[in-house]
């Protein structure tokens, strides 16, 4: 049997994915909510790209499904397309980690997989290999409970240990640098949040820049399961990985955050960082301003990470 041709393999490659992409986020959304998040997203990138960016756009719900994740394939798919910021392809397949498939893109979306959804060793480490390499990762919410991927969890700079403030909760937030390029969206918007609301183990804020935090002292403090002691409750952050870029933010587990035209503008301009046009400094800063609570700096207990400790 003769060879393909190259132009055979090319033809042949594009069917592969273009197949892949389908299945993804295959929810039938209201054409409600897909006007109102068509409405929220902006017109314009806050920055211009620097050369066509392609996206991934990785939806797998292999553990805990948050019903909102096609609602967040939506958004992102709209993101990219109305502002002309990126070019997103949705999947689900983790057959698009497989080196030749991954490599086409500019960045990945993790858009709250509780658990990554990539078990192969090998694809693990194309992720590894292509973000210390130069390129973007972006987490949604339940993006930050992989299991058993410690690799991951130093990658992104969180683990999602568990939401004490569950669906419906309201939160208020702290914007810590308002004027930073990835959260400047937030100016004059309101900064209650009601969503499912995480706390974190295994970031440092030595490794990471973190961006919004929970208000604990407008905030009921008094929820059940509260158990980091340092007043420390990270939910949005920026940091570098090697040679590539990481942006991870924690809201995402109700359907309107996806209408919320400011946090839409947060996760393209945190998209945005990722993929290296947006120009932002994620070098951490450790003077953080002293929080309600103890600050003797005991954290959380850490998990071992086999995706039983509730946090979705």
């Amino acid at each position: 049997m003769t060879n393909p041709t190259p132009l055979a393999r090319i033809l042949a490659h594009l069917v592969f994915t273009t197949t892949l992409s389908v299945s993804a986020a295959s929810a039938e959304i209201p054409k409600g909510d897909r006007d109102k998040i068509l409405k929220a997203a902006p017109g314009d990138a806050p920055a211009k790209p620097r050369k066509p960016r392609k996206v991934l756009v990785f939806s797998r719900m292999a553990e805990f499904k948050h019903a909102s994740t096609p609602w967040g394939a939506e958004a992102l798919r709209i993101l990219g397309e109305k502002t002309g910021a990126y070019e997103p392809v949705l999947s689900d397949e983790p057959a698009m980690f497989d080196r030749d498939n991954l490599f086409q893109f500019d960045a990945v979306i993790f858009n709250n997989n509780c658990d990554s959804g990539i078990e192969d060793p090998t694809r693990r480490k194309n992720l590894l290999d292509f973000v210390r390499g130069g390129r973007g990762l972006v987490g949604i919410h339940c993006a930050a409970h992989p299991k058993d991927w410690p690799e991951f969890v130093e990658m992104l700079g969180g683990y999602s240990v568990s939401h004490p403030w569950q669906n419906g909760d309201a939160v208020v937030i702290r914007i810590e640098e308002p004027e930073h390029p990835v959260v400047r969206a937030f100016a004059g918007a309101p900064l209650t949040i009601v969503d499912e609301i995480y706390e974190f183990d295994q970031y440092e804020r030595a490794k990471l820049r973190v961006l919004i935090s929970i208000d604990t002292a407008k905030t009921d403090m008094t929820k059940p399961g509260i158990a980091r002691k340092d007043g420390d409750f990270a939910l949005s952050w920026v940091r570098n990985c090697a040679k590539g870029r990481v942006f991870y933010c924690e809201f995402g587990h109700e359907l309107n955050i996806y209408w919320d035209p400011a946090i839409l503008r947060h996760y393209l301009a945190g998209i945005q960082f990722a993929l290296g046009d947006l120009e932002a400094d994620a070098a951490p800063r450790v003077d953080r301003e002293k929080r309600s609570g103890d600050e003797s700096g005991a954290g959380v207990k850490k998990p071992s990470q086999s995706g039983e400790s509730g946090a979705h």
